[in-house]
Parts: C-alpha cells; structure tokens; sequence
C-alpha cells in the first residue's frame, strides 16, 4: 500500500499535557505542583530544576504547570524566558514587566490595593533600572576621560555619550512611573512593596527557564536579579537550568565557590528524573517499526543481527528522548531513498547502524566512504592487490580516532558488525570469497556491490530495580532461588527487561556459577515470551543464550564448556533453551559462526543427542503439542532426526484435531508495521511435506467437527486449501507478499 506523503519530522517540541507522558514522570509533577499550591510561608521560595540539555526539563516544568492549573485554588504564573532576550541587554526591564503585568488589577477588578501594588511594583522597577543606567554610562564616560588609550577615546566617549542619553530617557520613564513615591528611598519603597505582596490571596509562581544557554553574564545578571528580589513575600521562584553551566558562571563572582554561591539562592533543588530505558527504547522501537513498515524490509531483516547491533553497540546512544526523535527525525528521510516499489535496496541492518553513526558520530561517518576498499576488502581482480590485515587494522584505528572517547569502544563494535571483512578472520587466501555471495544477497553494506549506495542515496516499559537486579546476579549461584526471582519478575511482565539488564553483567558473574545459572536458565526457557511482533523487539531466546555464550567463553577448556552444557541440559527439564542453544553452536563450516562455537564438532553431537531426546520426552508426554513454541522444537528434530519426526507426525495427522495443529505450528506470517497493524497469513505445502504428506492432512482435516477449531487453526486451514489450490493450478508457492 503506498504511504500517503506526510510530515515525519520531529521538531524536539517539549510536551505541554500529562497525557503525553512517556518517562514516567507525571507523579514528580504532581507532586512538585502539590509542593508548590501549599506554600504558605511568609518569606519567598527559590526551587531549581536541574538537568542536562535533552533531559526533559522543560517537559517536566510543562507538567507541572498543567497539574497547577487543575488546581481549584490557581496560583497566579509568570513564565519568563530570559533566553528570547539574550543580546539585548534588556532582561531585568522584561522581568519586572512581566510581573507587573501579572499582578496588575485584572479586568472588573476595583481592589484599591492592586492597583497600588502594580504602582509600587512600576515604580521600583523603573528606580533599579535607572540605576543600572546610570552605572553604565558613568562607566562610559569614566573610560571617555582619559583613563584608556587615545586610539580609543573618541569611541568611548561616543558610547558613554549615547548611554547618557538612555539615561536621560530612562530618567524621564521613571519620573513619570513613580509618582507619588518619588520622596521614598529605594529600600523604603522595596518594604511598601513588599507589604502590599504579603496581602496576595496566593503566592505568585515566576518560572524561568532556559538561564543554562544565556551568556556568562547573562546567567550572573538573573541570578542578581533573584537574589536582590528573593526576599519578597508570596513569590515563588522555579528555576530550570544545567547545574554544571550555572554553577561554572558563578564561580566568576564567588572565588570560584560557584556552587557554594549558588546553595545560597536556591532552598530546594531537584533533578529531573532519570529516563528509564525501557521508555526510552520503547520510543525508539515504536518510531523504527513505523518508518519501516514498508514492503521488502522483512526479507533482509535478521533478528539475531539486530539484537548483536543493538546490545553491543548502538544502546547507550540512546540516552533521553531528544536522542531518540534525532535519530528518527533523520532515519525517516533516508529510510525513503531507498523504497522502490515493493523492494528495499538495502538492508535494513546495515541501514540503522550506519544512521546512527552518521547523526551521533559524524565525524567516523564521513571517513567510512573514503575507506570502502578497506572496510569491504575489496582487493579486485589482481593477485597482487591482497590487502594485509595490518593495513585494514591501521584505517579502522585511524577511523576510530575521530570517535567521542566515551563511545570508542561501542563505536568499534558497530563497525565490526557493519563490516565483517576487516576482522582477521577473513585476512588470508580466500579472504571474503566464502561469505560474498551471503552480503550481496542481503544487500550488505560490506559488500562492494552495494556499498556506494549507502552514501550516495540513489537506487521504550517498565525497569527492573537495581536491588532486585543486584539479587539476581547474586544468586547466579543459588538455582532455587534465581528461579524464583525470575519468575516473579515474568509474573510483573518484565522477563526482558530483566534480560537486557543482564546483559550487561554477562562476563561478571563467576565462572563456578556458569553450572547453576544454566540449569536456571534452561527451567525457566519454557515459559520464556515469544518474540513480540515489533520487527525491532528482542528475542528473550536470544538473551539467554548471549549470558551462556559470554559466561562460558572465559573458560579456555573446550571440553569443560561442553561438560557444563551437558550437565545443565541434563538436569534441567526445560526443552526450548537447550534446544535452541545447541542450535546457535551447530557448526557451519565456512561461515562467520565458526570461530564462536563453544565446543567442538564431536562434543556437539554429543548436546545434539541430549535435545533430541529432551524433545523425544516432549513429544511422548505431551508437552511437545502444548509448547508455547512448538515450531522452534518440531523444525529442530526435523533437521536433526528427519525419520523421528516423520513417524510421530504421522500419529498426529490421524486425528482431525493433530492434522489442524499441524497446520496451524507451519502457518506462516507476514507483519507490515504502521499506524495499523497488518498480518497477512500464507501456508507452503512443501514445508508439510517434509513432515506428512499433504492428502493424508486433507483427508482428516474434512473430518474436523463445526466449532472446535481455534482462530489460528482456520486461518491455517484457509490458507492450507489455498496452497493446495494454487498448487492445482501450477502457480508457485506464496511467501506472504
């Protein structure tokens, strides 16, 4: 179906109503606008809000204001953006413009006492603004006299002239602003001021925001302006800014004790909470399955590559939102380049990594299209243009140098995954020659057919506690009780969570408890949850094996990781993980997964015989037809004991009831990802054919009563008299598309 042309660019807009929360962070703002309503203290309040640039403050500010305005009581707002006013020199005029215009007398409003208070308040504005003028152009005349270099005089006398004018203007304005208080010394008419606020029915709330991208003196000048003013009753101050920046400005006035100066003006400071990153990948997932919900992308997509990309390198780019709706913002536009009908000309892999290192690193970005005959080992046709591993280890080092040093290491990572080649494992005779055909029917970046045109464009829910985290890693050792843990957190809906968490103590846990772990493992994998149907969603499958895989791999003894594994799948009486394990270990002579095995060929035929037999109990006891995953086990003994599986099926399909499970396990699909979810069904009849002939399933299925078929099973059924169908009419298979 062709997109209909829409805007797809993320302008990094704060949010402004609950409802659009996606951080969690509704109950902070409650509870800060609750903070705020109850104050009744007689003396002001400075309250900071502190937070790096992208990590929601302003959001945050936004929500709070929003939970205050469902306030039965409202609390008069003043929201002053200093930032509008950079360069202008005109701050503190705005700021006590601003609140002269918040407490002025609204429309039908007769009280004698606001109308004097918005005086007083004009009039002690334009008192302290002429005194600021006045300083600046005594200032100027001061250096106009002789104080300077000749060379420079004239021009200051100029400016100290010009600014003797504003003052005169200024003059005028503040004459005319405080009449009636003209006799009052300025700290008298502060006192009267201040009496007129403290018979405010609600405190007045000032925010202002965004003080961490003024100036130096800028940021000096509203913290003077706080400070000298903090004293008036019924005045709330929040402040939202980078603690860091602001307190880096004030160490210019405070001998360096920046922080100290600013502990002086704020009462409470808060930071903005952490973003979760179940939220925060959730986001990220969300926008990737919509801006490639297009046809084709499927057919090159490999979950385990995805998940090796992801974990190892990509992760921790993706830190807030604003990372998030950058990425996407930019993905989106290049995702487009390369959809062509139903096709997809690149892979989609490839395509995020290499996206993500383009808007996070662009500096290693724009050396990777100078480097293709390295990064692809693109030796040509001659036999002397071999290209030596110590030159490829050389550019990828050079590359690297233009990484940020904190993200180095993930960045080496991506480019492993984007380009195999540059790893020794294909330095040699042969070099790439054994996995070429492989990249260039995945459309791969790392092959040169395909690598131009990468450049050129043409052809996050929930979290896991740390404490419980903590129990986890603990009780690696203890099988009860991981297990228990484990189930308590599946219990909570957060299997994967926890897995991604502990991902990252993967080469932490001790080695002596590999065993205990393992057997842990292998019990809970039957209930492990299938792979949601997001095309970017983890497979839990997956994660538990990178915790076996990364644990035993610290062992140098080939057989001993084989003794481990043989005793864990032993023991265990789960069936999917050992199964699925032994499957990612099956050796493929001349592939990328040679060098990764855990044990040797002969060991592995060893764990073989020990799935193999885990799902002949399966299948004997039943477990095998109420599996939530019986594809993955019934495929497996197919490829391992093709007889075995034969002859059971054969006593299944007997039955009408077994023949429409059958059907329903091979039923295949196909996910197209967008606003609305569209899930097409197909069915191949030569997948049947290599457990049951395709007239013994037709023959028992007619005997299928009205009514006890599942949903899934008529679809099956639908899709399998479709096959057959086809087939009559000499038409190929279907693949969904």
């Amino acid at each position: 179906m062709k997109r209909k042309p829409q805007h797809r660019y993320s302008t990094d807009k704060p949010i402004t109503r609950l409802p659009e929360d996606q951080l969690g962070r509704t109950g902070f703002a409650k509870r800060l606008a609750e903070d705020i309503g109850a104050w009744e203290g007689s003396d002001s309040l400075v309250i900071a809000l502190y937070g790096d640039w992208g990590s929601g403050k302003t959001s945050l500010k936004n929500l709070t204001l929003a939970s205050l305005a469902k306030r039965r009581k409202k609390i008069p707002t003043v929201e002053f953006s200093p930032w509008q006013l950079s360069g202008t020199g005109s701050i503190a005029t705005a700021f006590f413009e601003e609140l002269r215009i918040a407490l002025q007398p609204k429309a039908g409003d007769s009280s004698q006492e606001a109308t004097e208070r918005a005086k007083r308040l004009s009039a002690y504005a334009k008192r302290l603004s002429l005194g600021s003028w006045v300083a600046k152009a005594f200032g100027g005349l001061f250096a106009a006299s002789g104080h300077v270099d000749a060379g420079i005089s004239a021009a200051a006398v100029g400016e100290g002239l010009g600014q003797a004018a504003e003052v005169s203007r200024a003059g005028g304005e503040a004459i005319e602003a405080t009449a009636g208080f003209e006799d009052l010394p300025l700290n008298l008419l502060k006192n009267s001021l201040a009496d007129s606020l403290r018979k405010l029915q609600q405190p007045l709330l000032v925010v202002i925001d965004d003080i961490d991208r003024l100036t130096t003196r800028e940021i000096l000048d509203v913290f003077q302006l706080v400070k000298a003013n903090a004293d008036f009753p019924n005045v709330i101050y929040l402040l939202l800014f980078e603690r860091s920046i602001v307190c880096k400005a004030l160490d210019q006035v405070s001998d360096g004790r920046g922080g100290e100066f600013l502990e002086k003006i704020v009462q409470v400071g808060y930071h903005v909470p952490h973003a979760s990153r179940g939220a925060v990948q959730k986001a990220l997932f969300r926008g990737l399955d919509e801006h490639l919900a297009l046809p084709g992308v499927d057919r090159r997509w490999s979950a385990e590559r995805w998940s090796e990309l992801f974990l190892d390198g990509l992760s921790p780019f993706f830190r807030n939102l604003r990372h998030v709706y950058r990425f996407l913002s930019s993905f989106d536009f290049h995702v487009r380049q390369f959809q062509s009908g139903n096709n997809f000309e690149v892979n989609p892999v490839d395509l995020v990594g290499l996206e993500a290192l383009r808007v996070f690193e662009p500096n290693v970005f724009e050396r990777l299209a100078l480097a293709k005959r390295i990064l692809t080992r693109d030796s040509g046709p001659g036999l002397l243009d071999k290209i030596e591993q110590h030159t490829v280890d050389s550019v990828v080092t050079d590359i690297l140098t233009s990484a940020t040093e904190a993200r180095k290491e993930n960045v080496r990572r991506i480019l492993h995954q984007l380009f195999p080649p540059v790893s020794s494992s294909y330095a040699g005779d042969g070099g790439t020659s054994r996995d070429t055909n492989h990249w260039l029917r995945d459309a791969r970046i790392c092959h040169p057919d395909c690598f131009d045109q990468y450049f050129s464009l043409s052809t996050q829910e929930g979290d896991v506690p740390q404490s419980e985290l903590d129990r986890l890693v603990d009780s690696a050792g203890d099988r009860e009780t991981f297990t228990k843990l484990m189930r308590a957190i599946e219990h909570r809906g957060l299997t994967m969570t926890a897995f991604e968490r502990l991902d990252a103590h993967k080469e932490e846990i001790p080695l002596e408890r590999m065993p205990t772990l393992i057997q842990a493992l292998c019990d809970l994998s039957d209930t492990f949850p299938t792979k949601g149907i997001g095309m970017f969603q983890l497979d839990v499958r997956m994660m538990a094996a990178r915790l076996i895989y990364f644990g035993l791999r610290r062992d140098e003894d080939e057989h001993r990781r084989f003794e481990i594994l043989r005793d864990a799948f032993t023991s265990s009486h789960g069936v999917l993980l050992p199964v699925f394990v032994t499957c990612l270990q099956q050796r493929e002579p001349g592939t990328e997964r040679e060098s990764t095995c855990l044990v040797s060929e002969q060991d592995w035929e060893a764990l073989k015989e020990i799935s193999l037999q885990k799902i002949r109990q399966a299948s004997a006891d039943g477990r095998l037809k109420s599996h939530p995953q019986p594809a993955t086990l019934l495929w497996r003994w197919s490829d391992w004991a093709p007889d075995e599986a034969r002859v059971w099926v054969a006593k299944q399909v007997t039955s009408a009831q077994g023949a429409v499970w059958l059907l329903s396990v091979l039923l295949g699909e196909v996910h197209e990802h967008g606003k609305k979810l569209t899930v097409r069904h197909y069915f191949k009849l030569s997948n049947l054919e290599r457990f049951t002939d395709v007239e013994t399933v037709q023959k028992s299925v007619a005997d299928l009563p009205d009514g006890k078929a599942t949903e899934r099973e008529r679809i099956a059924l639908r899709e399998f008299q479709r096959a057959i169908q086809r087939r009559a009419e000499g038409k190929p298979e279907s693949d969904g598309w």
